[in-house]
């Protein structure tokens, strides 16, 4: 492995990350005194703040990255990858993104958490952890590979990564503001998406270098 230290790296957050995210899920699923005081004290800091103005234009960019919203994102990058003769790319772009939101389904419904009481919207299903963010999460991580593989500039790179990061804060803030999550639901979807976004591609990156060296 050390013949290829990205990948080396790749595996290192990615493992670290799992294991971040099955402790958070196990202090979640014991109830632990002091992820439950932290969730709430979340809520209640940003309980003054609330207002219907500011509810109805929160819900707006909370529903930036709902599952509609998130499936018309992928199809929109799908066909524009298509259009530029990518259609394999494109392709594996919209299975990879499916694949990765269909684990966040699987393991909310394995852990089954309630969501925060006096919800600001109307939703059902489970909590832990948060769809919204984890789709957002992902959907940049996809975004800034493309562009790396694009060869862009490094300005380009760096302030598509900004504002990228940006709007992951923005849609996880946004989830704990309407009490549709906990704090601690945002959270778990950065370990979550991390861990299965670095592994995935540490071993997608491991066969691809194996393949090459075989047929040189």
């Amino acid at each position: 492995m050390s013949k290829y230290p990205h990948i080396y790296s790749r595996l290192i957050i990615g493992s670290s990350s799992l294991l971040l995210f099955i402790l958070l899920a196990i202090l979640v699923g014991q109830h632990a005194t002091f992820i439950t005081s932290a969730d709430h004290e979340a809520i209640n800091l940003l309980h003054p703040l609330i207002t219907p103005a500011r509810t109805k234009f929160i819900t707006i960019i909370s529903n930036l990255a709902s599952p509609t919203m998130m499936t018309v994102y992928s199809i929109i990058i799908a066909l524009f990858l298509a259009r530029k003769n990518q259609f394999r790319v494109g392709l594996n772009f919209l299975i990879f993104f499916s694949s990765f939101n269909l684990l966040n389904h699987i393991v909310k419904g394995w852990i089954e958490r309630p969501r925060p009481t006096h919800r600001l919207i109307t939703i059902g299903g489970f909590s832990f952890p948060s769809g919204h963010t984890f789709a957002t999460i992902v959907l940049v991580f996809c975004i800034l590979t493309l562009l790396k593989q694009s060869n862009c500039s490094q300005k380009v790179y760096l302030t598509a990564t900004a504002c990228g990061w940006g709007l992951i804060l923005l849609i996880a803030f946004s989830r704990v503001f309407l009490h549709a999550h906990f704090l601690s639901d945002t959270i778990g979807s950065l370990f979550l998406a991390t861990a299965s976004w670095q592994i995935i591609l540490s071993i997608i990156e491991l066969r691809a270098t194996h393949y090459n060296e075989n047929i040189r």
